[in-house]
């Protein structure tokens, strides 16, 4: 017998503990998931919420006093440490269990793109990744408090709707494993130089590695479904989400309305910051 905590987006459940985890002594499995409408509305809702916070409440809360304001500047380097820690632990986690899972599926790809991840320790960890771009509404909170300037459109976009993407991104284990492993990893790097700032030199591979995950990334989801549906005949594993995107194409479609406009102004950003400030310091050749 198995008893659910209804608490997925629609139809689909996302079994956020394995069920062995909570397992009876009548040998009746419990089993936490997701259920109905309820992330629905906090996933549409997030960005709405992000836009408050960032037009109402951030503001609101500016410091005024120096003492304030130096406060701030190190609750704003702890911010940083932590998610430094948390996106290298979740990225290491990802890549140890998919290197030492069965057929090493870093090595496999059809195993990448097919195993699911319910009923393991990446789902957990996947939601924690989720729900930590959440926590990352405190890099506008911090720039809102202590930059001069207000934070340009990609950073704006880009916080109100990764928390939705992702959302989305669970629903098929290739880019949810890629997500943990890839955009941990680029994080990892990134509030690694938030924290304790890189030599200007190498600056520029942190943004060259988001443009290439993103890229790479969107790649993965896009082809998922279609893969693993001409691998399905024969397995003997429940592979539910390759009729996802078929039976929920506005979902699906979706997080195309978010990964290509980070990739177009993440790489404007590259050639305007890295390119064309470089060739204006340039001094000019005497005649």
């Amino acid at each position: 017998m198995r008893r659910s905590f209804d608490v997925t987006y629609e139809k689909v459940d996302i079994e956020i503990f394995s069920s062995s985890l909570f397992q009876t002594d009548n040998n009746d499995d419990v089993r936490l998931v997701l259920g109905n409408y309820i992330p629905a509305y906090i996933m549409l809702g997030s960005p709405l919420l992000y836009l408050f916070l960032i037009k109402i409440l951030f503001p609101w809360m500016r410091p005024i006093t120096e003492n304030q304001k130096e406060r701030v500047t190190k609750l704003r380097q702890i911010h940083n440490l932590l998610l430094f820690l948390y996106s290298g632990f979740c990225c290491l986690s990802c890549f140890y269990y998919l290197w030492s899972s069965d057929n090493n599926q870093l090595m496999n790809w059809n195993e990448l793109l097919c195993t699911p991840v319910e009923g393991t320790i990446l789902r957990p960890l996947s939601v924690t990744f989720t729900l930590s771009k959440l926590w990352e509404w405190g890099d506008t909170a911090f720039l809102i408090w202590l930059g001069k300037s207000s934070p340009k459109f990609l950073h704006v976009y880009h916080h109100a709707t990764t928390f939705l993407l992702f959302c989305f991104v669970m629903n098929l284990p290739g880019p949810e494993k890629m997500g943990m492993l890839l955009n941990g990893g680029v994080h990892t790097l990134m509030y690694w130089h938030y924290w304790k700032p890189w030599p200007k030199q190498f600056v520029p591979l942190i943004t060259i590695l988001q443009i290439s995950q993103l890229a790479f990334v969107t790649y993965v989801y896009t082809i998922n479904a279609n893969t693993c549906r001409h691998q399905a005949t024969g397995l003997s594993r429940d592979l539910k989400f390759i009729d996802g995107p078929q039976e929920y194409l506005l979902e699906f479609l979706t997080a195309y309305a978010t990964v290509p406009v980070f990739l177009v102004f993440f790489i404007r950003f590259f050639i305007q910051r890295f390119i064309l400030k470089k060739k204006k310091k340039q001094p000019k050749k005497e005649e």
